[in-house]
């Protein structure tokens, strides 16, 4: 990855960041070359923990990249990714702002949950076409983690 969370910032590139596009691909190792999005979200929230309100940036960046999302294979991989990071970060403590007593999800509108419900069927429904599909946990199981890490809902469902 050439850019960072402050360029993200400074060019209002925050979506091409979440999506790990151009300058924020991160590709690793652990992913076989793929975008590691764990990389980028990490980077995101270490900036957020110099800013003066971190969750309630978060939540904005969060709702400008959802905003952004398409019914298509890659934008539903990387809102189902991005998900998944949050849950783990959060449940690992690693940043002071992530507490088990707020929830990323229920900061969201209506409207907003029932996307994240159409992209995770539609993830669901076309996950064969996910790059490297073939190398992968079925999506269920998948999901099992995110919901270890404690996401309290089925976001199939919204």
């Amino acid at each position: 990855m050439k850019g960072d969370f402050e360029q993200a910032i400074s060019n209002n590139e925050i979506i091409p960041f979440l999506k790990g596009e151009g300058d924020y691909f991160s590709p690793d190792e652990w992913c076989r070359g793929y975008h590691c999005y764990m990389i980028n979200f990490m980077g995101m929230m270490g900036g957020l923990e110099e800013k003066e309100h971190p969750y309630q940036l978060l939540i904005k960046y969060f709702r400008l990249y959802l905003s952004s999302l398409e019914e298509n294979v890659e934008d539903a991989w990387s809102l189902f990714e991005n998900i998944e990071c949050y849950y783990h970060l959060r449940k690992d403590n690693s940043y002071f702002f992530l507490t088990q007593n707020e929830d990323l999800i229920d900061e969201l509108t209506a409207e907003e949950r029932k996307k994240i419900g159409v992209l995770y069927r539609y993830l669901r429904d076309n996950f064969d076409k996910v790059p490297d599909a073939e190398n992968m946990n079925p999506l269920d199981i998948q999901f099992n983690f995110t919901r270890k890490n404690g996401c309290p809902y089925d976001l199939f469902s919204f």
